[in-house]
């Protein structure tokens, strides 16, 4: 009996279910959860990573593409602005390089000086009735710099232009634009009724408001002639220059002379370096 027993129990026990689960993902049974790796997957929130993007580009886990930092170049036709102490008040300059096309007829092969030693000055100033403007002169490059200054003066003072455009708007034709009271600087021309360069062909001459402030000769003869009516020089009109006030005073900072001033002729409308 002892015998029959002990192989009854062992056959129930050899019978009787597993309590062990197992891998296999066969039949009934219970899969076991398997263990995590060694490499744990985490949150992009729990670990922050700093990306450098442009703005329109969403942050992603990828590693960013190296930009390069702009390249900031100069060249000579590059604006530049000027007086920047001026900017509360509204004046504005730019100092630009010019191009035998941008001189157009105002200059030719032979003259003195090319369009490499020249430069475009475009600054703010008031017309007559005043507006701010913005005008264009072609003046030689040396003297640039010093002659934004001045307009900036001008500017301040409330001085007033009646315009300011490159001759070359007039055909190169001096007797034209004075005539129109432009104020111009650059033109590749001689000394009326010699062979001798203008101070103008060099770019180192201005005429300010030409029509109300003449070139009157020794003779009395008046350029343009429709300035006539402006050679009183204690008439009350605007955008006139007379011996000693603040134009002449801020060319003359400068370095600049005045034709009012010459003996003989009267160039009202003339400021040069040289004093010719």
């Amino acid at each position: 009996m002892r015998v029959v027993a002990t192989a009854l129990v062992a056959l129930l026990a050899w019978c009787a279910p597993s309590s062990a689960t197992t891998t296999s993902g066969g039949g009934g049974e219970t899969p076991t959860t398997a263990a995590p790796t060694s490499t744990a997957v985490v949150s992009s929130t729990m670990i922050p990573t700093t990306v450098t993007e442009s703005p329109s580009t969403a942050t992603t886990g990828a590693t960013p593409e190296t930009t390069a930092a702009p390249v900031v170049t100069t060249s000579a036709a590059a604006p530049m602005t000027t007086q920047p102490g001026n900017q509360q008040s509204g004046f504005e300059s730019e100092i630009l390089a010019v191009t035998a096309d941008d001189l157009a007829v105002s200059w030719h092969t032979g003259c003195p000086v090319g369009p490499a030693d020249l430069r475009a000055i475009r600054v703010s100033h008031w017309d007559m009735s005043g507006t701010a403007r913005t005008g264009t002169l072609i003046v030689g490059s040396a003297y640039a710099g010093d002659l934004v200054a001045v307009f900036s003066d001008l500017f301040e003072a409330g001085f007033p232009i009646e315009r300011m455009e490159p001759v070359d708007r007039y055909g190169a034709d001096d007797d034209a634009s004075m005539a129109a009271n432009n104020t111009s600087a650059f033109n590749c021309r001689v000394v009326a009724g010699t062979s001798t360069w203008s101070e103008h062909a060099y770019g180192r001459a201005i005429d300010l408001n030409p029509l109300i402030n003449p070139y009157v000769l020794a003779n009395g003869s008046v350029f343009p002639p429709e300035g006539a009516d402006y050679v009183d020089r204690d008439a009350d009109v605007p955008g006139l220059i007379v011996a000693g006030d603040m134009v002449v005073q801020s060319f003359a900072r400068i370095g600049w002379s005045w034709g009012g001033n010459w003996s003989g002729s009267k160039d009202y409308q003339h400021f040069s370096a040289t004093g010719r």
